[in-house]
């Protein structure tokens, strides 16, 4: 009776129990990624070339006086100066660091931004892509692991 009870003990142990598949996720994941950025990019690509950027020199109005953009400059060029004669001044410092902000946002606001009169065709391409694009980018990106 042991004998016959370790061969069916045997048998039982040998028998493997088959594991629950995985089910198939809708495709490769490393294959959705690139379609993603390739979508995302060519969409970007394609808004890009109907975007027109202008930028002009204009005038600033404070109170009753008006200022040209390139005044913007001159506290650069005092702070510079004033740098130069005692470097060890932490308010020349900071009037550098301030006139070089303030002339980025200067530049920065100088800019129009034109979208060029195009087909509806490509609109929905454009933008179609550039949606189908970031949809697949978030859902290979954030999507949760095992």
């Amino acid at each position: 009776m042991d004998k016959k009870n370790k061969s069916i003990s045997e048998d039982l142990n040998n028998i493997k129990i088959p594991k629950e598949e995985k089910k198939d996720t809708g495709g490769n994941e490393l294959l959705q990624f690139f379609i993603g950025v390739l979508l995302l990019g060519a969409g970007l690509f394609m808004l890009s070339k109907r975007v027109m950027v202008h930028s002009s020199w204009y005038i600033w109005r404070i109170g009753g006086f008006d200022l040209s953009s390139g005044t913007v400059t001159i506290p650069l060029i005092i702070g510079i100066i004033w740098y130069f004669v005692n470097n060890k001044s932490i308010a020349a410092k900071i009037l550098i660091v301030l006139s070089i902000v303030f002339i980025v946002v200067s530049i920065i606001m100088s800019v129009r931004i034109n979208f060029v009169t195009t087909s509806m065709f490509d609109y929905i391409l454009i933008f179609g892509m550039v949606a189908a694009g970031s949809g697949l980018l978030i859902k290979t990106l954030f999507k949760k692991r095992d």
